[in-house]
């Protein structure tokens, strides 16, 4: 009799153990989760960053940023012809962004109102703001990959690519507009725009090799998208 009720509590365990692992660890079946940056993936934001006023610069006023890219952000439509493609088929996406938060609901009615589904911060829209580590600023976005259990994480910046990477996701490269690099700087493996040096060896040039073959630096895809920019 002891046997028999031992077995039955393991046979037990085996299946809130089971069920656990089916709704817990992973999706449905078929599913996807699909997360995006949001500047120079979402948005081609470089303008509202350039107007920044200069008594809201050192340190940056996020809340001014996160309210004004209705003023100056443009969206870039490939990419957000992407979201809806994985929204319409029954996938689910969210919204990393390196920025910090503040006024984040903002720019979620924002993004609302031009994706044309809601956004809301801490649901599919998440602020995932850099850390300084003896001088260096390293991304945190895998944290909140990791928790929102991504398969995939479409990004301009090398960052970006990292962060999917040390989460498990399997990172996708947007290519960011080249208006985009020659105003604030490239983040393609490196600085490709500095010269040559042990921590940018890569030149613009390299990069089109890149792209050409569809594979990136760090083993990601590049997804090309084809978009005019700003006028």
């Amino acid at each position: 009799m002891i046997f028999f009720l031992k077995f039955w509590i393991f046979i037990q365990k085996i299946i809130i153990v089971t069920t656990l692992v089916g709704s817990v660890l992973f999706p449905k079946n078929g599913i996807l989760r699909v997360g995006f940056d949001i500047d120079d993936t979402i948005l081609f934001s470089r303008d509202v960053f350039l107007n920044l006023p200069e008594d809201k610069q050192n340190p940056t006023d996020w809340g001014w940023i996160n309210s004004h890219d209705e003023d100056f952000s443009l969206i870039m439509y490939p990419t957000v012809d992407l979201v809806h493609f994985f929204k319409e088929n029954g996938h689910e996406v969210f919204f990393i962004t390196a920025r910090q938060g503040p006024k984040g609901e903002v720019l979620a009615k924002f993004l609302t109102e031009e994706l044309g589904f809601t956004i809301k911060v801490n649901k599919n829209l998440f602020f995932s703001p850099k850390e300084r580590i003896n001088g260096t600023r390293y991304t945190t976005k895998q944290r909140i990959m990791k928790r929102l259990r991504l398969d995939l994480f479409y990004g301009d910046a090398d960052t970006d690519m990292i962060a999917a990477l040390k989460a498990g996701v399997h990172p996708v490269r947007i290519v960011r507009h080249r208006e985009s690099i020659m105003s604030y700087g490239a983040n393609y493996f490196g600085n490709t725009i500095d010269k040559v040096s042990p921590k940018n060896p890569f030149s613009l040039e390299d990069l089109n090799i890149f792209y050409s073959s569809n594979v990136g630096i760090f083993g990601e895809s590049i997804y090309p998208i084809f978009w005019k920019g700003p006028e």
